[in-house]
């Protein structure tokens, strides 16, 4: 029992950063799922021009992401705007999109950095790895570089200060 309490106190403590990391890797797994097929893709049509391939990937990645995960925060600020009745400043509004638009940004220049220069990289580099493989290997490293600096980003800007500090 006392296991579950603390599971729970953990939980409670860091909700909101549990919640931007779950909009984040649903993100991810759908972006992932389509940059296979973008890549495959766009190997057929131009079979040997990596840089297209590469930057149509990332154009891709940027444009799937951005979108989803912009919708999910939405809905999660929404719901959580709703519990919070004093919530209605606008500067508070502002000071969030901010804030969100400065840890995104952040974070966006290292995933698409990682995400371009690994891709042109495995394509330019190796023959024996199929698209799909590739495709896998380079989101998993850009991912990975992209929530270690949103979740830095996030606490550095204090994205969910406002929510924590109306508990």
């Amino acid at each position: 029992m006392r296991i579950i309490c603390l599971i729970k106190d953990y939980y409670y403590s860091y909700k909101n950063i549990i919640d931007f990391n779950k909009n984040i890797i649903v993100s991810a797994i759908v972006t992932a799922i389509c940059d296979m097929i973008i890549l495959a893709v766009a190997s057929n049509i131009f079979a040997n021009n990596h840089l297209e391939i590469a930057i149509l990937s990332l154009v891709g990645d940027f444009i799937i992401f951005n979108s989803l995960f912009i919708f999910l925060f939405y809905l999660d600020w929404k719901k959580k705007r709703e519990r919070i009745t004093s919530y209605s400043t606008e500067w508070s509004i502002k000071s969030m999109i901010l804030k969100l638009l400065s840890t995104l940004g952040i974070s966006e220049i290292s995933y698409l950095v990682t995400k371009f220069v690994s891709t042109y990289l495995l394509l330019y580099s190796t023959s024996n790895l199929d698209t799909s493989q590739i495709s896998i290997i380079t989101t998993i490293l850009a991912w990975l570089l992209y929530l270690s600096s949103a979740n830095i980003m996030a606490r550095r800007t204090k994205l969910f200060a406002h929510f924590d500090s109306q508990k």
